[in-house]
């Protein structure tokens, strides 16, 4: 087991040797024991650097003829929002959006995103959000609203060419390097009492056998009262309540100054806290620096928000983060956060996606987990995920921990064929 010091000079190592090398490949991390780090295990397994190239050549070699997207939909149905494209064949690929972004960015999906997939072969997907940025000036609104536009189409995309090919997704991604993965249980509320809140998350580690949880701390971007005291008695409640080899994780989400954070560290540390999400603001990232240089034992995680790599990048050359945390929706699609995993994977970083999805948005990420290059820890799975598992759609359940990889075609996930007879249109690229 790797203390901090250790960790670090193993992260150096892992570094200068990657600098030599294509890209470095990592396995999964199992160090959570009690007064330890989170660490991350680099092997031999090499990762190209033309990872685009790569996918390509593997859709066109299962895919051997043009898939032309011919036309891309918003559809709402059991009060849930949809993309679903279709190609010249009239073959579809779904994929569940996050509701409230789409309505609040919906402009950007229709007239900078959707619009410009329209006539292009979906096998070059792995290269065409970066050829759609260079469209007119989609560049100038580069942000997390673009990005997740761009995202849930690229994500419908590949449900479409899997579903064609009759494979997952992750088929066309590499070489599948686990089974299953671990989950850790996120609650998302800092409102609710925390002794109520301790118990929801009781809940559903019974039912899904987790031996993990992650909490949220301050006020979100803000450090004031009632949050201050809910947090210093938060975490070690739930310390009490689920002993020591329990795994505890916590979520700043930008609530404090960097001193503020360090002060907060001591006490998450002294209950054997492993790793702080994001503690200040998430664009400051010399902030997270200081606060993961006074770290001991309780990894620094961020990235969220984040959909640029050049971002990424200087999170790791600054070494101001031990986990990188990129959201498949938001960061742009499937590729684009495999790549950020291959980058985690050549700094000797870990990388613990942000996914507090339950249902078929929990798919995406699930076709990542697969065979990324690094995996660190336990991996998101909202509190109360097993209530809102719905009869219309393949459940995404842990068992024993752990959530074992989709084998059917596509994302996976299997919807009943009434819910689109309930349907209704939206918006159609055809009305463009």
């Amino acid at each position: 087991m790797l203390d901090r010091r250790k960790f670090l000079k193993q992260t150096a190592t892992a570094g200068a040797a990657a600098a030599a090398l294509p890209m470095l490949a990592c396995t999964d991390t199992s160090s959570e024991k009690k007064g330890t780090k989170l660490e991350v295990k680099t092997s031999n397994l090499y990762i190209p650097k033309n990872v685009e190239e790569q996918i390509t050549a593997r859709v066109k070699n299962t895919l051997t003829s043009p898939v032309i997207v011919n036309k891309i939909e918003v559809v709402v149905t059991r009060k849930r929002y949809f993309t679903r494209v279709t190609d010249n064949d009239g073959n579809q690929g779904v994929a569940a959006m996050n509701s409230n972004r789409f309505k609040n960015t919906e402009t950007i999906f229709k007239k900078l995103a959707a619009i410009n997939f329209i006539g292009k072969d979906a096998r070059e997907i792995a290269h065409l959000p970066d050829e759609i940025l260079k469209l007119e000036r989609n560049y100038k609104f580069v942000g997390l609203p673009y990005w997740n536009a761009i995202g849930t189409i690229e994500i419908a995309i590949w449900d479409l060419l899997g579903k064609l090919a009759n494979k997952p997704v992750h088929h066309f991604l590499g070489k599948q390097v686990r089974k299953e993965y671990p989950v850790y249980i996120s609650s998302l509320e800092r409102e609710k009492p925390f002794e109520e809140e301790t118990e929801r998350i009781q809940k559903t580690v019974e039912v899904t056998g987790s031996t993990a949880t992650k909490i949220k701390v301050g006020g979100r971007m803000k450090n004031i009262e009632p949050y201050i005291t809910r947090t210093n008695r938060f975490v070690p409640h739930v310390r009490k309540t689920f002993g020591d080899d329990f795994t505890i994780y916590v979520d700043g989400n930008s609530s404090y100054t960097a001193e503020e954070a360090i002060e907060v560290l001591k006490m998450l540390e002294s209950h054997d806290v492993k790793f702080f999400e994001e503690p200040c603001y998430w664009q400051d990232i010399w902030s997270h620096k200081l606060v993961k240089e006074a770290a001991t034992i309780c990894a620094i995680a961020g990235g969220e928000q984040d959909s640029s790599f050049d971002q990424f990048r200087l999170m790791c050359e600054i070494k101001a983060m031990d986990i990188l945390q990129p959201d498949v929706y938001y960061n742009g699609g499937i590729v684009r956060t495999l790549k950020i995993s291959h980058m985690a994977a050549h700094y000797g970083v870990g990388f613990t996606p942000h996914s507090p999805k339950a249902g078929p948005m929990a798919a995406a990420p699930m076709q990542i987990f697969a065979i990324c290059p690094v995996l660190t820890g336990h991996q998101e799975y909202r509190v109360g995920g097993e209530n809102k598992q719905k009869k219309w759609h393949t459940p995404v359940l842990p068992k024993n921990g752990n959530i074992t990889f989709f084998t059917t075609p596509g994302l996976g996930v299997e919807y009943a064929n009434d819910i689109w007879k309930e349907e209704k249109i939206y918006w159609t690229s055809k009305d463009v």
